[in-house]
């Protein structure tokens, strides 16, 4: 038998795009749902067989995992994607096995292979979202204007700077009373109190918040808008205060001499003249004379209804000025 040529082994090497490192050559890097079609990276195989002795030389390529995903041109050995879904959220590296045969594929040929890994990038192609549609958090109306009230978050499934959001207020009456920031660490809504709280006035707030992303690509807007709300219900607690007068000046009022006591009113507690106001309206007040600025005891206060009627005649040119000092209790 005539002895057989020799034929040395088949050495495989992927080539990067032109002007990048040798050391990238079996890695590439791909943008996530991309079109069906998109180059990934050419390989390319070489053989130290003679080039002019038949097809000893003649490399082709073929795809032995990873079809599904990729195809390999068969004569220049291009890269392309096989689907328009590689999706970074569900798998975000694939591993492409590459086979290179001489002898343009024919029996016989020698063949060498190669994994190339294809890593996916994110886009931003996820809107936040709120896990939950309502949060509910409780603050003093004694709490000072700036005061954190609680915190709330939404999730993204992007990463880095695609999952970078910003928090708004949407309804006005929550945008006078409440403040929101973003923690830029965290990307966690921190809601503070913006204008001094009242729980007589009212008990509970439902403030509109709202989640935008700061980056949005174009090329997703049919995906909807990038945004998502949820509703902060802050519940306002009571403090222990005292009755209030109105105003605080106390009040300055002409009665005549001749007056008659006890059934002629000289003030009322509850006239748009005078007032006092219980900052918990359902504990009633009870009203009483300091005897100490009346010990003649002129005037006399009915110790529920707050009316100010005369006990004693009053004599002008004896006295023209009576100073008195009510007091309002808490019942």
């Amino acid at each position: 038998m005539a002895p057989q040529p020799f034929q040395p082994p088949l050495s495989l090497c992927l080539m990067g795009s032109p002007g990048r490192p040798e050391a990238l050559c079996y890695c590439a890097v791909l943008t996530c749902n991309c079109p069906t079609g998109t180059s990934v990276m050419k390989v390319t195989a070489s053989d130290a067989d003679d080039p002019t002795y038949g097809s000893s030389a003649r490399v082709v390529y073929s795809v032995l995992d990873g079809e599904s995903f990729f195809t390999v041109d068969r004569q220049t050995g291009l890269i392309r994607t096989a689907v328009a879904d590689l999706d970074r959220e569900k798998q975000d590296r694939y591993e492409l096995v590459v086979k290179a045969t001489d002898m343009a594929g024919q029996m016989g040929g020698l063949s060498g292979s190669t994994t190339v890994t294809i890593v996916i990038t994110d886009v931003n192609d996820n809107p936040p979202r709120f896990p939950q549609k309502m949060y509910q958090f409780s603050v003093s109306e004694g709490a000072a204007v700036g005061t954190p009230v609680g915190r709330v978050i939404a999730t993204d499934a992007d990463m880095g700077e695609n999952t970078d959001m910003s928090y708004l207020i949407k309804d006005e009456e929550g945008g006078e009373l409440f403040k929101v920031t973003t923690d830029s660490d965290t990307q966690e809504a921190i809601i503070t109190i913006k204008k001094a709280l009242d729980f007589e006035s009212k008990r509970t707030h439902n403030v509109v918040v709202e989640a935008v992303n700061k980056h949005v690509d174009p090329r997703f807007s049919e995906l909807g808008s990038f945004r998502d709300q949820t509703i902060v219900r802050v519940s306002v607690t009571d403090t222990d205060e005292p009755p209030v007068f109105h105003p605080a000046e106390g009040a300055i009022l002409e009665v005549q001499e001749d007056a008659r006591l006890a059934t002629e009113k000289v003030l009322q507690m509850d006239s748009e003249l005078y007032y006092v106001l219980p900052f918990f309206l359902t504990l009633p007040t009870r009203y009483s004379i300091d005897w100490s600025t009346d010990q003649e005891q002129i005037f006399h206060i009915d110790p529920v209804s707050g009316a100010i009627t005369l006990g004693n005649i009053l004599d002008r040119e004896t006295a023209g000025w009576h100073n008195i000092t009510v007091t309002a209790v808490e019942a």
